[in-house]
């Protein structure tokens, strides 16, 4: 169902002939607080129009206790219901995490965000007029020229327009920088994010990778009531690493491709937009653990991700414009409203809907989790309820 189809079917009801509001028009602001009582108690409603089984989002401020609410279920088939536990699909919600490492690392002179990447990674080395020119700034920005993912056997990773000219989304862009970070640190990526991002940030059930308890905590997608999971590669690499005997930082790009080819008896690896850990894909996350996240990202008293005020106001600043009111900074989207600027990402594995939405100068935003390809469309209610205002990026995504 497209959007102006959604948009048709709720204004047959009465109820929904009224944008959900928290705030009136007059009041728009760019603080982001917590759904009022007429909003959640219309959200049910929201849901069964939407055939969105299960929802779980927070808000957090600074200095308060973060608020959090879950509704509906986990999978149509078992019943189970979205709880705090619940193990949401990230999607492209990885990206702006991984970028914070990123600019760590340059912040600490051990990534050139303007040095090309193949001089780090010679294998798999970025071809064509323009492969030598991409940089680390260009894959936070989305503007290397890559395609989003290659999708032809053996085709060879080339920009298809000059780096920094224009925008273009690649999530292939990232999982290359992934591999450059790998070689860079001499550190498996999962075991890198652990020690790096989800320790310090008491994320301990966020991965990459897969967890020891996630099959019973993992939330299904839907594409209407047909619920399905998408984890076997995972769990396949997960095992051998668990049963490899050797640790977790040994594990690299390079290491798991050779062991599944091994155990497989492949000769090549998965392509790279099947291939886990995946910085643009596959973060295992919960509403908590992401709210976390996003509270010490906007808090710049907070040294658990170790960015200074300077990294923060370059990752907040646009880079590539998208359009009036869309742009990118280095890893995170930035959207430009008459109330204010805001940060924002989506995600979107098919079945799973993400949306992450801050406010800095006030350092409140929301983060929403659901699991139905109709998703964003009660994302969207939610959000422009407790702003005051309709957002421009859900025009876009």
């Amino acid at each position: 169902m497209n959007r102006r189809t959604f948009l048709r079917t709720s204004a047959a009801s009465a109820a929904f002939l009224t944008p959900l509001r928290s705030v009136s028009a007059s009041e728009t602001h760019a603080s982001i607080h917590p759904p009022n009582k007429e909003v959640l108690g219309r959200l049910p409603s929201l849901m069964e129009l939407a055939t969105l089984p299960g929802i779980g989002m927070a808000v957090i401020g600074p200095e308060k206790p973060m608020w959090q609410h879950y509704a509906g279920v986990a999978n149509l088939n078992t019943k189970s219901p979205i709880t705090p536990d619940s193990l949401f699909p990230g999607c492209s919600l990885g990206k702006p995490i991984f970028a914070c490492l990123v600019l760590r690392l340059a912040q600490e002179n051990r990534l050139d965000l303007d040095l090309p990447l193949n001089t780090y990674l010679k294998d798999d080395a970025l071809t064509g007029n323009w492969g030598d020119q991409v940089t680390a700034r260009h894959v936070l920005s989305h503007t290397t020229g890559l395609p989003n993912w290659r999708w032809e056997k053996d085709q060879k990773l080339t920009p298809v327009f000059e780096p920094g000219s224009r925008f273009g989304y690649s999530g292939e862009g990232f999982f290359h920088l992934q591999r450059v970070v790998e070689h860079v640190t001499g550190t498996g990526f999962e075991a890198l994010m652990q020690e790096q991002i989800f320790k310090p940030l008491n994320m301990h059930s966020s991965t990459f990778l897969w967890l020891a308890d996630a099959k019973d905590r993992l939330v299904a997608g839907h594409r209407g009531t047909d619920p399905f999971y998408n984890r076997d590669l995972a769990i396949n690499i997960f095992g051998i690493v668990q049963s490899g005997g050797k640790p977790l930082s040994f594990w690299t790009q390079e290491e798991i491709a050779a062991a599944l080819m091994k155990k497989f008896n492949r000769t090549s690896p998965p392509p790279p937009n099947e291939f886990v850990p995946n910085v643009a894909f596959s973060l295992l996350t919960t509403v908590t653990d992401y709210a976390r996240f996003l509270a010490a990202l906007l808090d710049p008293a907070d040294t658990s991700l170790g960015l200074s005020a300077t990294t923060r106001t370059q990752m907040w600043t646009p880079v590539s414009h998208i359009n009036s009111a869309l742009s990118w900074g280095l890893g995170i989207g930035v959207e430009k409203t008459e109330a204010a600027s805001y940060l924002w990402q989506w995600g979107d594995n098919g079945g799973w809907k993400n949306i992450i939405l801050a406010d800095p100068p006030t350092q409140t935003a929301i983060a929403i989790f659901t699991n139905g390809s109709n998703g964003q469309h009660v994302n969207e209610r939610i959000v422009r309820a407790i702003t005051g205002i309709d957002h421009p990026i859900f025009l876009w995504i």
